[in-house]
């Protein structure tokens, strides 16, 4: 959630603005990467694709909030970290960049769920012999 986060802040630089994909899309992305690491985080033996699905979902629902105006959600989206977590505007791009967060991070936490079974099987090998 962490590393997530910290390259969603970093997307928002002046100098990785100019880049192509991250810097109108990374943000987006690294948000929806933290949403899925939170949901791994709370419930540790959560498949990772559920994780992924409600980390995505949950992505695309704060994007469908920012379809409503009331006062006290403008008020919140007008603060810095509330414009962080909550948004400003509704863009349909964003639907995009959420999905391809969610996919990022299935494959990262795959590749890692793999190594860490490696390990743990050479570990199990090794303390038997």
């Amino acid at each position: 959630m962490l590393a997530a986060a910290g390259l969603g802040l970093g997307s928002r630089l002046p100098w990785a603005q100019e880049l192509p994909v991250i810097g109108p899309y990374g943000g987006d992305a690294a948000w929806t990467m933290a949403a899925c690491a939170g949901f791994r985080t709370l419930a540790p033996s959560m498949s990772i694709l559920r994780a992924t699905v409600l980390g995505y979902l949950a992505s695309v629902a704060v994007e469908c909030s920012q379809l409503v105006r009331a006062d006290w959600l403008n008020a919140i989206r007008e603060h810095p970290i509330g414009g962080l977590l909550i948004g400003r505007g509704f863009l349909w791009s964003d639907l995009a960049a959420y999905a391809g967060g969610a996919v990022v991070f299935a494959l990262i936490f795959t590749l890692l769920n793999r190594q860490w079974a490696g390990r743990a099987n050479r570990w199990k090998t090794e303390k038997r012999a």
